[in-house]
């Protein structure tokens, strides 16, 4: 199937409403049924018949392509660089995932697994 721009950024307005899919932070984020749920809600509201399954392959096409992008942003936001450094992606749908996925791919913060001893004398 031929995704328009338009049908694209219709299927990410309706994606980003359903952060159960999306967020891990969501209470039901692990819960299947709440996902396949939301995945339903998502193909009974799209103005064009697609099925789930074509749903979260478009779902993963687009993720391919943001990815890297979001990558070649953060990496041009190293220490040093001016605000008109930063580089823009170009690509028609950065900005409407930008919005609700960017702080999703924040690298998380490491936990120091060493073990300490206290000598108790």
């Amino acid at each position: 199937m031929d995704w328009s721009n338009e049908m694209t950024l219709e299927f990410l307005r309706l994606y980003e409403s359903e952060p159960v899919i999306w967020n891990p932070k969501e209470p039901l984020h692990k819960n299947r049924n709440a996902v396949a749920d939301a995945w339903k809600r998502i193909e009974v509201s799209l103005s064009i018949k697609c099925s789930v399954q074509e749903l979260k392959k478009k779902k993963e096409s687009l993720m391919a392509t943001f990815r890297p992008l979001l990558n070649k942003v953060k990496a041009s936001m190293k220490t040093g660089k001016g605000a008109d450094e930063v580089y823009k992606p170009s690509w028609f749908a950065f900005e409407s995932m930008a919005k609700f996925l960017y702080g999703i791919y924040q690298p998380r913060s490491t936990i120091n697994t060493q073990v300490c001893y206290i000598v108790m004398h």
